[in-house]
């Protein structure tokens, strides 16, 4: 079985779990319910994801 690639996203005040998720190329803003202050998380870059083995499956550049 394979693993999820989730990241698990937790407010810097208090340590609790805000969400787990994958953020790429994006930005988000969320309150946490426990503390009540609001979280900016910025994703990963796409280009970050990109595989740059010849032989990958999963490369999208040639």
């Amino acid at each position: 079985m394979q693993t999820p690639l989730y990241q698990e996203y937790r407010c810097p005040n208090d340590n609790k779990l805000l969400f787990r998720g994958l953020l790429i190329d994006s930005e988000i803003e969320i309150k946490c319910r426990n503390c009540k202050q609001l979280v900016v998380l910025n994703g990963t870059p796409s280009n970050a994801w990109l595989c740059l083995k010849k032989d990958c499956p999963h490369r999208e550049i040639d």
